[in-house]
């Protein structure tokens, strides 16, 4: 009897166990991270926003033992499907009561019972469209432009699509994802650098005409004033002293001040402050070690199989979850401005760790066929 948790090489089995201790790790610390505002939010349950990471984990973790087993050949020939279902998603968010927007953004669809984010499951298919895509036009004489239509509408219009929702850190995520798998799969630098160009360029114009948006960045560019303080500096400033007040040791494990209601966001895009304040310096660099052996992992599988698809959509994987955690940590050291992007495996958020255990789920698919047939 096929048992699914069988490993066929150490390096899936080194990569099943950093994802599994960081899905655990982010498991205990949305516990302790959510505990207050999911008791103000609902009704004195404060176990309701654990509960309901921890079933987009186990649901997760089921479907990843479940595609790990599929043959490369079902992400080629349902590209297709896989985009245009989630563009369908996204539609819905963008043009229909069901979407549901906050703080700016709407990214969420309504669907009873919670909301489900679309452009986490959209990163996941455009990374799979996209490797599929370059693996079938490897040999491409120079990559005429004649030949970016199909890109055009299964990579562009999912991207303009996040970008219509307000969803500034998403985007850029996409974005960085699309250039890096790019790169990957042999792209001339001439070309490279004109798409970066005209994305820096969109990217600003999209920041200029949203007034909260370029508030955020000419204070974190600037600094913030003692104005600022109670306004668009309240998140920012708390972050950074809810991270340094963990000292070496951290307060203890559900010890957290900042989580009391001071600290907006601090179970998804702030829990890295939280962690700093609780377990202290020592957590968040055990923290920061399990990520680095995920990045270590990635690039080892990334140059050993030189498959396109494979390599391709290692490398739209890494670039997604290892980018993503640097973006995530450097906006709450202060090193980058607010972006709203949560850190993979960790922050609360359902639709976020269905698709990064997806995600790896597609990634042992590929590895374990090639490591079969090459």
């Amino acid at each position: 009897m096929l048992n699914p948790f069988a490993s066929d090489s150490p390096r899936i089995t080194a990569l099943i166990s950093i994802v599994g201790a960081l899905t655990g790790f982010g498991l205990i610390e949305v516990l302790s991270a959510s505990s207050v505002s999911s008791g103000l939010d609902n009704g004195g349950n404060f176990l309701y926003d654990a509960g309901m990471q921890t079933g987009g984990a186990m649901i997760g973790i089921i479907l990843a033992l479940m595609i790990s087993r599929f043959p490369i050949d079902v992400w080629h020939r349902w590209r297709n499907i896989f985009v245009i279902a989630g563009m369908v998603l996204q539609f819905l968010v963008l043009f229909t009561p069901l979407g549901v927007e906050y703080g700016g953004n709407r990214n969420w669809l309504d669907i009873g019972f919670t909301t489900v984010q679309p452009s986490e499951f959209l990163k996941l298919a455009v990374i799979v469209w996209f490797a599929s895509w370059f693996h079938d036009n490897e040999h491409m004489a120079d990559w005429p432009l004649s030949h970016w239509k199909e890109p055009g509408i299964y990579v562009a219009v999912p991207v303009v699509m996040v970008a219509g929702g307000g969803d500034l850190g998403t985007t850029i995520i996409l974005g960085f994802i699309v250039l890096g798998m790019m790169a990957l799969a042999g792209v001339p630098g001439r070309t490279l650098w004109g798409i970066a160009g005209l994305v820096s360029v969109l990217a600003v114009l999209f920041i200029s005409f949203s007034s909260s948006r370029r508030d955020r960045f000419i204070s974190w560019f600037q600094g913030c004033s003692p104005e600022d303080y109670e306004s668009i500096c309240w998140q920012t400033m708390h972050g950074l002293w809810a991270l340094s007040s963990g000292g070496l040791f951290g307060l203890g494990p559900g010890s957290s001040r900042a989580k009391w209601s001071w600290l907006p966001h601090a179970d998804s895009d702030y829990i890295f402050a939280i962690i700093g304040e609780e377990l202290g310096l020592l957590g968040a660099m055990a923290l920061l070690t399990l990520i680095i052996a995920l990045a270590v992992v990635f690039v080892r599988l990334i140059r050993e199989f030189p498959q396109p698809l494979t390599r391709v959509l290692l490398g739209g994987v890494f670039i997604w979850l290892i980018g993503q955690s640097l973006v995530n940590i450097a906006v709450v050291l202060n090193l980058l401005p607010v972006l709203g992007v949560p850190l993979p495996f960790i922050s609360s958020g359902g639709s976020a760790i269905l698709a990064n255990l997806l995600a790896i789920g597609v990634v042992i698919s590929c590895v374990r066929h090639e490591e079969k047939f090459g």
